[in-house]
This record gives C-alpha cells, structure tokens and sequence, in this order.
C-alpha cells in the first residue's frame, strides 16, 4: 500500500513516500526534508507563526520532490498520513490542511498520526526483526518518556519528565552558554570535542532515585555554575567544551540510568528515537549499558515524514478505525489504544 507521510508538527517539513506490506515492512520510494534552523537561528528558537508560514511554503515543493523521486504520480497515493499532534497548533494545521486537499481531490484514507506513535515505530521501519513487546526511549525537545511497547497501537508509559524535556534542558544550557541555535547540537559538538575526559565542573545528578525523569533543577545547577565561572570562561574559551561535557553528562546519565533499569528489569529491547537520539554519547552509554539497543538512522531521529507514512501504512493495513481527525498540541501516547479502534 503507497502511503503519503506529511509531517509538520515544529519546525521540520517533512514529506514521504513509502510501500507498506501487511507483514510490517516497508520500502521508502522517496522522501524530502525541509529544515528551518537558518529561519529560527537569528530568534535564538522556534517562532510559531515564522514556522507555519514556512512549512506552507515548503509542502508543495516536498510534494513534487517525492513524487518526482519516486516516479510515481500523484494517483498511486493509495493512502495519506499526516501528523495531527502534539506540536505546534498553527504547524500542524498547515499540514492537516494540505492533507486534506490531497485527500479531497484522491478519495483515500486520511489516517490523523500521533507524532511520538511515529518516532517509536521508527525503530520496526529500520529493523523488520524487531516486534512487541520492547521498550522505547522517546526523548525530543518536547518529550522524554520510557514506553512499553505491547503491540501497534498499544503503549504504556512507565516513566516520564515531571518538569522539562531532555532535549530542552540541553536547549536551555546552550543558551546559557551564548551557544547559537540549535543550541542543543552545538553544545553536544562541543561536548564531544573535550572527549569524556574528567572534568573540573561538577553537576548534580538529577532525580536517580526517582521513578520519573526531572531536568529543571539541573538547568537551574546550570546557570549557577556558568554564573561562578562566567570570568574564566571568557579569559579561557578553551573552557567552554569542557563544561558542555559536565552539562551532555548529566543530562544523559539519568537517561540511561533509568532506561537500563527498564531493560533489565524486564529483558526487552530498547528502541531510542526522537530528536536527542542523535546525540552520539547517548548512544554510546546505551549500547554500553543494554545489549539490544535500536537506534534510527540520524535522518530519522528528526521529525520526517517516513516514520507518519509508516504508522498510517500499518494502522490501515491493519484495519484500525482513525480517530477524530483534531489538531492537538498535547496527545499522550498511551491513550492511542482507547482512540482507536479495530486493534488486533
């Protein structure tokens, strides 16, 4: 089945062409991104309404791109996926809109996607030996979450932040470091370039002990400590990859500390996608720490449009009933199983 994926949920346009079969494999025709950075870095972040102008513009060409990649016409779409939440509300109408055009003119299934359903099926996309039950590390900008993965559609969070996200606490130190957008990259190149050696900033090792993920008391711990060495850090610049290490170390302790603890507790694989899955040390400790790590390509850790392509491919394949077709800015994943209908 050839199933349009549209996604639009931030500040990536993500669009993708993908052929589903019923057995959960999946061949990418083609697909394009379109990323933002450029149009946000001088804001120092996303700006909603710059972000949703963009991706209006972007679609159509994304769309010619695949299409044209692919060779195939616009009458082969014998399905559409398109990201209906969480994210941004104005990013996300401009997506569901441009899919309900395609949708009105074709006369095929229009499938709403949750945006983190498709990170976590990322890791079946790229690795047709895996199924349920196994585990999944979601951690983004937005959401830094352990779900349990018992079958399509059926998710159980066993552990999420009570406060900010992982990525977002790596947003934020970059920002208080004066590191440009995206500061989150920027600040792990920089960590990567001082190289794990013992370094002379400390950090507190945020919430070890509690069964959630907390990253607001660190970021605090951050600005105290860049405000102690606010001086040495501008007579050393050198200094300055040696405490973006310190801040990378403790936000990705906690990360593999808890999900190690999932991993043998309950002796399942582990899946880690979402946006800070692209950092390298993180995997690194993950691999180190858990013998079956699965882990996207780095193309896919970002937002795209492969991993809505696929998640619509499998539901409709499946026969799951959609749900209401609604833009949501907050959509926990585990209520998927009571949204849908017709799971097997």
């Amino acid at each position: 089945m050839k199933i349009l994926g549209i996604e639009s949920s931030c500040d990536e346009t993500g669009v993708a062409l993908l052929d589903v079969s019923p057995d959960g494999s999946a061949t990418i025709l083609a697909e394009a991104l379109a990323s933002q950075v450029s149009l946000h870095e001088k804001y120092g972040g996303v700006v909603p309404e710059l972000a949703s102008r963009e991706h209006m513009r972007s679609l159509p060409v994304l769309l010619d791109e695949v299409l044209a990649s692919s060779g195939a016409s616009l009458g082969a779409i014998e399905g559409i996926g398109v990201t209906s939440g969480p994210g941004l509300k104005g990013c996300l109408l401009i997506g569901v809109t441009f899919a309900q055009g395609i949708n009105l003119s074709l006369g095929v299934p229009l499938f709403p996607v949750n945006h983190i359903e498709g990170h976590i099926l990322s890791g079946e996309l790229h690795e047709r030996a895996l199924r349920p039950p196994y585990l999944a590390l979601v951690v983004s900008g937005g959401h830094t979450e352990i779900v349990l993965v018992e079958g399509l559609g059926r998710y159980t969070c066993l552990c999420r932040t009570r406060d900010d996200a992982a990525g977002e606490a790596f947003d934020k130190s970059a920002n208080l470091l004066g590191l440009t957008y995206p500061g989150g990259a920027r600040l792990a190149a920089a960590a990567d370039a001082f190289g794990g050696k013992a370094s002379r900033f400390k950090l507190p090792r945020v919430a070890r002990e509690m069964e959630d993920f907390s990253f607001s008391g660190l970021k605090t711990a951050v600005l105290q400590l860049v405000n102690r060495h606010r001086r040495e850090l501008q007579e050393d610049p050198s200094l300055l990859s040696e405490l973006c290490w310190t801040i990378q170390d403790a936000i990705v302790d906690p990360l593999v500390r808890k999900t190690a603890r999932e991993v043998r507790s309950r002796g399942l694989p582990v899946v880690v996608c979402g946006g800070v899955s692209a950092n390298a040390e993180l995997r690194r400790r993950l691999q180190a720490e858990c013998p079956r790590v699965h882990v996207p390509p780095l193309r896919h850790c970002v937002d795209n449009g492969a991993m809505i392509a696929y998640v619509a491919g499998r539901h409709l394949i499946g026969g799951t009933t959609p749900p209401k077709l609604e833009i949501v800015s907050r959509w926990p994943v585990e209520s998927l199983a009571q949204a849908y209908g017709g799971l097997a």
